[in-house]
Formats: C-alpha cells, structure tokens, sequence
C-alpha cells in the first residue's frame, strides 16, 4: 500500500466524484480509477457504492476513512518534525490563539519576527481556550497566546503584554460620570459576562473571585463585541479591556480601584514536551522581545 492510494481515497471520500477528484489532485481519471481498484484489491473489499453519478463510502470505506486521515496526519507531522531537526531557520512553528486575544497581539510580534526569521513559517489556529489547551496537551499545537488564569501547572507561560480592565457601562447610567468604582459595588448588579470558551473569563472571574463579589449575570457572550453591544443596550454592565471591536459602541468607561484590575496574555507551551530547534527560535525571540516580562513555572 502507498500512501498515495489512501490520499486519493480520502479525496474521492470528500467530493463523492471521481471526476471532481481528478481534477482537485492533478490526475487522470483513469489512473485514479486504478489506484482505488489497487486498494480495494489489497482490503478484498469494495470501499464505495454507486448512487447516481456518484461515489458513497460504504461500511468498509466509513472504517476506512478515519484512519487513513490519522495516518496521513502522522506522517506530515513526522515529516515537518524531521525538517525542523534538519533546519531550524526554516522550519514551521504552529500557534494557536483564542478569538478575542488575536487582533492586536499577533500584527506586531509575528510582524517583528517575520523581519528577523523570514523563512520560518507558522502555522496559525484560532479556537476556543478549550481547544487550544487539548492541541497544544495533544502536541497538535507547539504554542499559544492566552491568559495567565486560563491554563494550569501543566503548561509553562511567558508574559508578552497587559491591557487594563474598565467597567464598562450604558452612556446613561448612574455611574457613567465617576472617576473610579470598586469592585465591590458590582455586587447583584447585571453583568454581562463572556462564556468560559472565553480566554478572558478566567481573568474575570479570578478577580470578582478574589474580591468576592457576585454580580448578577444576565447573558454570557461568545465574542467581546457582542458584549459590548449588550453593555450599550442596557443589559448590563461588563469588565473589558479597550481593545478592537469594544470601541464601536457607546459606553461609559470607569476605571476600577483596583490594581489587579488587568488582562495578561502572554505565550504558553506544554511543559514536558521537548522543544523542536525551531520552536527554540521562535521563544528565544519572545523571551529577547520581552525580557522585563514574567515566566511562570521556572521555564
């Protein structure tokens, strides 16, 4: 078998069309139809059904797909692996970012690394805070960009920036004119608040908690705009850092009494996973970028 065989299966699996998968992979028909013919010899099996024009998995292709996606999986992995080993000034660094911490960062750093490293690469993932924890767990990520709160002892982190938080609130509300408010008058207020997906949350959440305060929250959001909507609404007031897509609406922004009143955000890898040569650039560069910024875990 040749692993060429399981990426044509693959493509014929996802057009359900020999001829739309010919075209897709460069190929004639002809030689595609051999090439399935070969494999479905080597399995003794048939591994699609005819309906119409096209081509369906049957059982046997169903059982078939999934791993044979995991094994083309694996090896461009091991292949990127091998290059990076081989290469380390032009090899591929992967990084993931949930949605809300990605605008501002990522322009300038990867920008300023791009100027410095111009032949190595990345390989960007946005996702929730959940997801990116189990890529980078499952070696599927090398880094991520997150917050201080939102990963456990498992993970080494690096502090790459700070935004304060404000109270933000409908133009018309009592407090709109204040200088600063403390925490603890949120007590029962509406919030809106962001769902756990949310980087952010945990930030949120860590600081209400360590000021035990209890908010009433009346909606949590996916997105930080969508907050901001609801906050200029009415619905509710809401912690946010002055960041793209908060700005768009109208509200009051008050300062919190509170020094820990801040987001952090900074690059996160697993902590027992050996660093490829690349991956060794692409932190030494973070940590040279940042060097009056924290590091937590002993890293």
């Amino acid at each position: 078998m040749e692993w060429q065989q399981l990426e044509y299966f693959i493509a014929i699996a996802k057009s359900q069309h020999m001829t739309n998968a010919a075209k897709e992979l460069s190929v004639t028909q002809p030689a595609l139809s051999r090439s399935i013919a070969t494999l479905e010899k080597e399995f003794g099996v048939e591994l699609f059904e005819r309906r119409g024009r096209n081509l369906v998995l049957n059982r046997y292709g169903q059982l078939l797909l999934g791993r044979a996606q995991t094994a083309l999986s694996e090896i461009e992995k091991a292949k990127q692996e091998i290059a990076n080993q081989i290469n380390p000034g032009s090899g591929i660094v992967s990084l993931g970012f949930p949605h809300i911490l990605g605008a501002e960062l990522f322009p300038a750093m990867l920008g300023a690394f791009r100027e410095r490293y111009a032949d190595i690469r990345f390989d960007l993932n946005q996702c929730s805070i959940d997801d990116l924890v189990k890529r980078i767990l499952n070696n599927d990520c090398d880094f991520g960009i997150t917050t201080w709160e939102s990963v456990d002892e498992a993970f080494h982190w690096h502090l790459i920036g700070t935004s304060e938080l404000y109270l933000t609130l409908p133009i018309h509300h009592p407090w709109a004119g204040k200088d600063s408010i403390c925490l603890e008058e949120l007590q029962g207020v509406p919030y809106v608040g962001l769902k756990p997906s949310c980087a952010l949350s945990y930030t949120v959440e860590a600081l209400l908690a360590r000021s035990r305060v209890e908010p009433d929250t009346v909606y949590r959001a996916d997105e930080l705009d969508m907050v901001a909507g609801l906050v200029s609404a009415g619905y509710g007031v809401s912690l946010l850092p002055k960041t793209l897509g908060t700005g768009n609406y109208p509200m009051a922004w008050v300062k919190v009494d509170d020094p820990a009143s801040k987001l952090t955000v900074g690059v996160v890898w697993k902590k027992d996973r050996r660093l490829t040569p690349v991956s060794e650039v692409f932190l030494g560069f973070v940590r040279d970028r940042y060097p009056r910024s924290s590091e937590r875990s002993g890293a």
